[in-house]
């Protein structure tokens, strides 16, 4: 008989998994099901962002080493027009300042999903493939769930919550009474393949080729590429064949090239939906459940193992009677924000690369040519841009359960996500954000850099005041902006994270679990602090 636990999460994807990581590691009781019999080996999405990396590498460095070397570092992109490369842009010239992962790695979702099952097997956690939940109802106490196995038989859960982290034909927002799910399919269909590509232009770099329907090339590993077809006048009464992309390539591509030894080839057709909200009562929605997008900019994975990033700690907190369960409410408004504005703007995107009006191609193909050359040499319109797609810019300033001490006037603000610097310690340099950990907050201590520089004294006697009055537990750490005989603590090199955060004089910062900031202020208003949480 299956231990009863507190959660259940429906769906073991990339977010449902990264759900069980975070409440496995918060010690939380749960089960992770997954109606699939096994893992398909066809890669749907296939970036993983700077941002992700970060939140990722909260639960150890070699992990995270791990998987990066898993994917392939994002390097050059080259921009086509009509046949004739117009531009080259080289992610590695872009130079995203404050993290330690200024760049996204291209790696297949079950290399993700591989990293992802060996992270929870290291926590004793394995998701229960071919279990399928058929009934979900909710009460005021709890929620029953009947499990149904490959082999007909049945089992009968009862949960405290439910996560669905189970796609866009999600059984959990199904269930759920009131969650709509508004939005429509584009128009056109796409056709993909994954295929070994020859061909005169540089190989291992990705293309975006425009002119009569769109290419798009992405770099695999192994020397494999994948292709992304739309075109006008697409033949969708059969299933494709490589020779319509070597056709395309013709056509399209400059020099052409020619095409063996596909893997996958497919027509599929792309939706752009949003929930109205991320929780129903005990009921969830996370990921492809709450909100798919377009391709563009690699934003869907990023942000579905994000959502479960935001909620996984609140959940913990909750279960453990350290916040009631109201706090839980802060999900959807933290994360029903984000999701809508990267619906949008990754729909406009899309919309602008992929649209097959006839009148729409002609002028567009006619106007590109003479802007994208401007674009790709302006290197602050290029870093805003990466920046963005990098999901490094994400930040909660509207929610209510971050805030900022009276009198602060610094660049960061609670809710923003803390920025990242070199540090160094006892063991020699480190990220600042390896500090981090999805275990408990963080309260880090700046002696300012200014004329009125804090001692270690006064640093030690303001953690005394925070950890007396404080009810969130938290660890602490001393950050001085130079380097002092017998100081316990950190230095920070170059004076940069005093800089980033604003700190001339001394101050403070509470770091949540999910690497956002809950409470930033001067080291003199330390109580506003302790009486804010």
């Amino acid at each position: 008989m299956q231990k009863q636990v507190d959660v259940l999460i429906v769906g073991g994807g990339p977010t449902g998994m990264t759900m069980a990581l975070e409440l496995a590691t918060q010690g939380v009781s749960f089960r992770i099901v997954d109606k699939a019999p096994e893992r398909s080996l066809f890669s749907r999405a296939l970036v993983m962002q700077s941002r992700t990396l970060e939140l990722y590498n909260r639960h150890g460095y070699s992990d995270i080493e791990e998987l990066v070397a898993a994917g392939t570092r994002a390097g050059k992109a080259s921009i086509c027009v009509a046949g004739k490369k117009l531009a080259d842009i080289d992610v590695n010239d872009v130079k995203i300042p404050g993290t330690k992962f200024p760049f996204a790695i291209t790696i297949a979702q079950f290399e993700t999903e591989r990293w992802l099952e060996k992270a929870l097997a290291k926590r004793s956690v394995q998701v229960e493939m071919g279990v399928e939940a058929k009934s979900i109802v909710q009460d005021t106490e709890g929620v029953n769930v009947t499990l149904s196995t490959q082999n007909g038989g049945d089992e009968e859960l009862r949960v405290k919550y439910v996560i669905g982290a189970d796609g866009a034909h999600s059984a959990v927002r199904h269930a759920a009474k009131n969650l709509t799910f508004d939005g429509d399919a584009y128009p056109q269909e796409f056709i993909c393949a994954d295929t070994y590509m020859e061909s005169e232009m540089p190989g291992g770099q990705a293309y975006m080729c425009l002119g009569n329907g769109a290419l798009i090339v992405l770099p695999l590993k192994g020397g494999m590429v994948r292709l992304v077809v739309s075109r006008p006048g697409q033949d969708n009464t059969r299933e494709p064949k490589l020779e319509d992309f070597e056709e395309f390539l013709q056509e399209i591509f400059p020099g052409g090239g020619s095409l063996h030894d596909a893997t996958w080839v497919t027509r599929f057709r792309l939706h752009h939906r949003g929930v109205n909200n991320y929780r129903d009562g005990r009921l969830f929605v996370a990921g492809d459940a709450a909100h798919i997008h377009s391709p563009a900019g690699g934003q869907g994975m990023n942000t579905g193992i994000q959502d479960a990033i935001n909620l996984g700690w609140k959940l913990a907190a909750v279960l453990r009677g350290e916040k009631p369960d109201s706090f839980l409410d802060t999900y959807n408004t933290e994360r029903h924000r984000v999701g809508q504005y990267l619906l949008t703007s990754t729909d406009k995107a899309f919309t602008y690369v992929t649209s097959t009006n006839p009148i729409y191609l002609f002028l567009r193909n006619l106007i590109l040519p003479w802007i994208i050359p401007l674009v790709a040499t302006n290197e602050s319109r290029i870093l805003r841009q990466f920046q963005f797609i990098s999901q490094l810019r994400i930040r909660y300033r509207h929610s209510d359960i971050v805030g900022n001490a009276n009198g602060f006037y610094g660049p960061i603000k609670g809710g923003d996500r803390a920025p990242d610097g070199k540090i160094k310690g006892p063991e020699g340099e480190i990220w600042f954000l390896d500090l981090l950990s999805p275990t408990s907050h963080q309260l880090v201590l700046f002696s300012g850099s200014g004329s009125n520089q804090a001692s270690e004294g006064e640093l030690n006697r303001a953690e005394t005041r925070f950890l007396d009055d404080a009810k969130t537990a938290a660890k602490v750490h001393t950050i001085f902006s130079e380097e002092q005989n017998g100081q316990a603590g950190y230095v920070d090199v170059k004076g940069a994270l005093h800089k980033n955060f604003g700190f001339n004089d001394a101050g403070y910062v509470l770091i949540r679990p999910d690497g956002y900031i809950a409470h930033i202020g001067p080291l003199t208003a330390i109580e506003e602090a302790t009486k804010w949480l």
